[in-house]
């Protein structure tokens, strides 16, 4: 069985990183950037989220 706190855990941080992600390049879509702007900080951001919630997963389902 699962370790089901790390499941969603690993799924609420995914749906963050997803938001902050899309969010990033919506916004940042059509207009020309500074560097490292609000927006691009929101992508990173998001882009490292999504890492913690891909190890958080693979953790849940090696802990079975």
């Amino acid at each position: 069985m699962f370790h089901w706190n790390n499941v969603v855990v690993g799924l609420l941080v995914l749906m963050l990183a997803v938001i902050l992600a899309v969010d990033a390049l919506l916004v940042t879509w059509g207009q020309p950037g500074i560097p490292l702007s609000d927006n691009d900080v929101k992508g990173i951001t998001g882009l490292a989220f999504f890492f913690v919630a891909s190890y958080m997963l693979i953790q849940a389902r090696e802990n079975k």
